[in-house]
């Protein structure tokens, strides 16, 4: 598989993975950092009553999902000897693309009044 490739589908892997543990933390109410501005504290949990600010968490697990699925992409594409078809490079960026705009969804349908 040629380089460019394999470097298009880490990124795609990567954006997947990271809208989808961006996204699952809130949804399934994985514990993750929460800062308490009126405490000036961090807290670790699944939610926390009050104004408290979770994005710092909610990007970590994002981060980690991307790394993860982003390093195993990696490795199995270096392993392919084919090039990918047009048809799976445009997949991959149609699955990450759909998973973005899902992720944005999700955020702004709770957010409506």
């Amino acid at each position: 598989m040629p380089r460019w490739q394999r470097v298009y589908l880490t990124a795609c892997a990567g954006l997947l993975a990271f809208a989808l543990g961006y996204t699952l933390t809130d949804y399934a109410r994985i514990p993750h950092l929460f800062y308490v501005p009126a405490e000036r504290a961090f807290r670790l949990a699944g939610n926390v009553p009050g104004a408290a600010l979770g994005y710092l968490g909610q990007w970590l697990w994002g981060a980690l999902a991307a790394a993860a699925a982003a390093a195993a992409t990696w490795v199995v594409a270096g392993r392919v000897r084919r090039e990918a078809s047009g048809r799976a490079l445009g997949l991959a960026f149609a699955w990450a693309a759909t998973a973005i705009v899902f992720a944005a969804g999700y955020f702004v349908w709770n957010n409506w009044p």
